[in-house]
């Protein structure tokens, strides 16, 4: 079953490590991931934080668990990124302009 919130990732970075808050590194094909973070991976190698290696079918990660996630380096000129620069940069104006302007207001 396949969420209506699922993100793509390209298939290079499906092997690509996520890791999780408790230490532990899975290492697998990714079928899926909700903007949340939820994802399902399969042929899965988990380390965990002693450095025991075990092998899992397939993995449902919870996205609150999920430290990082390494992607590749293909992705840093994807046009996604891109855009959400474009648009972090202009909410820092927009919250700058509100905190000058609230100053004025008070002097």
């Amino acid at each position: 079953m396949q969420s209506d919130n699922a993100v793509r990732f390209p298939s290079n970075c499906a092997s690509n490590p996520k890791q999780m808050k408790n230490g532990e590194i899975y290492r697998g094909l990714l079928l899926t991931a909700e903007d949340s973070m939820n994802m399902t991976m399969s042929d899965v190698v988990r380390t965990a934080r002693n450095g025991q290696v075990s092998k899992i079918p397939s993995v449902y990660l919870r996205g609150s668990s999920v430290r990082f996630i390494a992607l590749p380096e293909l992705l840093k000129s994807a046009p996604v990124f891109k855009k959400v620069a474009t648009l972090k940069k202009k909410a820092e104006m927009e919250r700058q302009a509100a905190k000058s302007g609230a100053k004025r207001k008070r002097e």
